[in-house]
Parts: C-alpha cells; structure tokens; sequence
C-alpha cells in the first residue's frame, strides 16, 4: 500500500509541473532589389518538403543522421505553406506592378506563369550555417525553367530566432534567383 501512496504522490506532483510555453516562430519576407515588371500573375504553388523538416517543431540541428528539435519552439504555421507564402511575399515585394500570390484552396485564378519547389534541406548544420538546398521550377508561356539551388548563410548566432531570420533570408536569396529567370520584364 505504500508503494501505491507514492506512485500517486508522485503522479499528482508530476501533473502539477508546469513545463516553459512553447514560442512559435514564422518566417518573413526579406527587401531585396525591386524591378518595376508586368508580368501578369505569378502563382507560387505550395512547396514539396522533406520529411525530417515537415513537422511543427523547429530543428535546431541536423546532421543528415541525427535530428535535434529545438526545446520549446514551434512554427507558427505548417512550413511548407509558410515557405510558399513568404516566396510570394518576396517575390512580389521584387516584382512591382506583377501580382503574385502563393496557392491556396481559397482563391481560384489562372496564372500567366507558376512557380513550383521541391525543398530538399533547409536547417542549420552541424557547420554553423543555416543550408537551403531547392529543386525549383518556372512555368510561363509554354516554356520551363528548372534550376537546382544550393544556397547557405552563417546566422548570427545559434539561437532559433537568429535562425530562423537566417532561413527568412535564404527564402530572400532564392527569390533574387526565380526573379531572374522569369521572362524578360517590361520597365
């Protein structure tokens, strides 16, 4: 019976803990050079993503065997759709007078051209910098434009938000990339 008196001591104290909240982090679009374009409307379609990455906890480190999840910290929103609403947020902070949305089940227009990725890593290594490695597509007019990215950025420290601002800012440097592969812009 004393056994029993402690394992219920021990549950009710357990029950009682209170672990740290958990803080949510969200990318954001980054400024990057602006061209004054017209060219329609560009639909950026959700992102494929790797499993290890497809989850709602923050990888605070990868090494291509072991996974570690940051303690206590999430993303704000699923990050495939976070990844394609912040590519189209930089793409049309780029692109002035094209809009450009990113794909959802609630709007329904046709596109003049699409942009599809593939993301295949995008997490901070064990080598201190945050890696995006991207399969990325464009679609206009009849024609495609399929282009590998392996982009990489040192955050300013180890810290979730420090790199997460570092992953917000790779989504930037790709976007400079698919701005240049669009067709050519009218000024």
């Amino acid at each position: 019976m004393k056994l029993w008196a402690w394992l219920t001591v021990g549950l009710l104290y357990s029950g009682c803990a209170s672990s740290p909240d958990t803080t949510y982090y969200a990318l954001a679009a980054v400024s990057g050079t602006v061209k004054q374009a017209s060219l329609g409307t560009i639909e950026v379609r959700r992102p494929g993503v790797a499993g290890y990455l497809d989850r709602t906890e923050i990888l605070a480190q990868w090494d291509g065997q072991r996974l570690q999840l940051a303690h206590n910290s999430g993303w704000a929103e699923p990050l495939a759709a976070m990844i394609g609403r912040v590519l189209a947020e930089d793409l049309s902070e780029r692109l002035r007078g094209t809009t450009v949305f990113a794909a959802t089940a609630d709007l329904s227009l046709q596109a003049s051209t699409v942009v599809e990725l593939v993301i295949r890593k995008f997490d901070l290594s064990s080598d201190g910098f945050v890696h995006l490695s991207v399969l990325w597509s464009v679609r206009s007019a009849g024609q495609s434009t399929t282009r590998m990215a392996a982009l990489q950025t040192r955050p300013v420290t180890t810290d979730t938000g420090a790199v997460v601002a570092a992953m917000s800012s790779l989504l930037g440097q790709l976007a400079d990339e698919i701005t240049k592969a669009l067709p050519a812009t009218s000024e």
